[in-house]
């Protein structure tokens, strides 16, 4: 009997241990504090059995510049003078950060406008992954770009060149996001999750002109954002609820379950998302929600859409932007206006674009590291292409959107402006391609919601009433006096291969 009263008791400790933490929370994340002002912070452990747990208590909270502000064991900040503080919480060796500022880097706002109307006829949002502005165009001329780093010890060094492929991923979701930022000093990439393996400092890198010399060639040939931010500060899921959605639904992360790849409506049971709820508190939820698409909009409105996406089954599922949204997925779109995305080129070709295309890649294509930047930016050009090459009034009358999700990791040098406590995340590549867009560098704040005040506006449809409310709607980004830009149809290249010392690296979490 003692053997089996053991046995139960040790059952009942090992059942009793929670499952690992994923990510660690602080909240608010981002506070407005005077000089002699406090605020309480908040940490929430998030475990991979999808539990939240307020860790406030149990954490060790401490402050990277304590002249600026300080912490009490208990999570009071008092912010002491004026400047930015990072605030943060380890438990067990996890951290989490949260901010405190007594400036707010400013968002600046240009005047909207509805030129677009009656002129466009089709506008194609195309998202890939994981790659900074920095890291694809800080040597544009031109462009606010860098060549050179802070780090976290204050040391400035040159970026390095970025192999291609990648040799491996590197940390890039919402811990990642608020510690590299450090309250707008940019300067704690090197302390990231595999910023840098077996000493690379991969992410203190970058690519040059001759890596990706097609990207380049649009950039030179159309327009090329210099201030686009992703609209959130973490991954790649809560960026692509905001490619299709306007807000990220209070999503902070990427969803984890048992199984790979359970993104959305149909993910198995157990599946669960960080969640902000309004109060700052973080809960878990199913990643499915019963929320307003752009695509709702334009069913209202008689307005076409697709998305040209990879369906269940295919590897980049997980990129599929309204997999998780009710509406979409459980209704008659899912089966109609959501296709795969080998269909984007037939229908580009013989002029029988929607006037909304929303794109993903295969995730082979994504430029997602390790993944090979060069086999991406050729799936690219296969896709522009197309549009190019089909009708003449199609593309006349054609906005291309080309961006990526989000910063991947790789270093970038300009602080994003605050938008409220989910964003503007680190910035991104971001190409507008089209007969009347400006020809150069385009300065203008934008974001993913500014995609989609634009479509907006150009079709005539209702807001959705989150960030599209706010966002700079990238009017400025057009003149439609001018004599249209030509196609530029280009040429898929010869890709590298992988060096054989490349390691398989892929830890939990990265992937995305």
């Amino acid at each position: 009997m003692r053997y089996l009263l053991a046995l139960l008791l040790f059952s009942a400790n090992v059942f009793a241990v929670k499952t690992r933490i994923e990510i660690i929370v602080v909240t608010p994340p981002e506070v407005l504090l005077s000089p002699g002002r406090t605020q309480q912070m908040h940490a929430y452990g998030y475990y991979s059995d999808g539990t939240v747990t307020d860790l406030t208590s149990q954490v060790v909270w401490s402050s990277i510049e304590s002249s600026i502000a300080t912490v009490s064991t208990t999570g009071l900040v008092t912010m002491k003078s004026a400047g930015t503080a990072l605030i943060k919480a380890t438990y067990t060796g996890y951290k989490g950060y949260g901010t405190v500022w007594n400036k707010f880097t400013p968002f600046i706002k240009v005047r909207p406008s509805t030129a677009s109307f009656g002129k466009i006829e089709h506008i194609v949002f195309i998202m890939k992954e994981n790659r900074s502005f920095d890291s694809y165009f800080g040597t544009f001329p031109g462009a606010n770009g860098a060549t050179t780093a802070t780090l976290s010890t204050g040391q400035v060094i040159s970026l390095g060149h970025l192999p291609d492929p990648p040799k491996h991923d590197m940390g890039h979701e919402w811990t990642d996001n608020h510690g590299n930022i450090d309250g707008g000093r940019m300067d704690r990439f090197d302390l990231e999750l595999t910023c840098s393996v077996n000493g690379d400092m991969q992410c203190m890198s970058q690519l040059y002109q001759a890596d990706i010399p097609n990207y380049w060639a649009y950039a030179q040939n159309y327009a090329l954002a210099d201030e686009a931010f992703s609209s959130v500060g973490s991954g790649s899921y809560p960026a692509h609820l905001a490619m299709v959605s306007g807000s990220i639904q209070r999503v902070l992360d990427n969803p984890r379950s048992s199984q790979p790849a359970q993104w959305g409506c149909d993910a198995i049971a157990g599946t669960t998302v960080p969640y902000m709820k309004t109060n700052e508190v973080v809960s878990s939820e199913f990643p499915c929600f019963n929320a307003t698409t752009i695509g709702d909009l334009a069913d209202s409105a008689g307005v076409s859409w697709k998305a040209y996406t990879v369906l269940v089954g295919g590897s980049g599922y997980i990129y599929n932007p309204f997999r998780s949204f009710s509406t979409i997925f459980y209704g008659s779109d899912w089966n109609t206006k959501v296709v795969d995305q080998s269909e984007f080129i037939p229908d580009a070709l013989a002029g029988n674009l929607p006037a909304l295309s929303f794109v993903t890649p295969p995730s082979i294509d994504t430029d997602h590291p390790p993944d090979s930047a060069c086999i991406g930016e050729n799936w690219t050009v296969q896709q522009i292409n197309a549009v190019m090459q089909g009708p003449q009034a199609q593309w006349n009358n054609t906005v291309i959107i080309l961006t990526w999700d989000d910063f991947g990791g790789l270093y970038d040098h300009a602080a994003p402006p605050y938008r409220d406590q989910f964003g503007l995340g680190i910035r991104v590549p971001f190409l507008i391609i089209s007969p009347w867009a400006i020809q150069g560098v385009y300065h203008t704040e934008i974001e993913f919601a500014s995609v989609l005040r634009f479509m907006e506006e150009t079709f005539g449809l209702p807001n959705l009433g989150g960030a599209d409310k706010i966002a700079n709607d990238m009017q400025d980004a057009f003149n439609y006096s001018q004599s249209p830009l030509p196609p530029l149809v280009l040429t898929q290249r010869t890709c590298p291969v992988a060096s054989e010392d490349t390691p398989a690296y892929d830890p939990d979490d990265l992937e995305d």
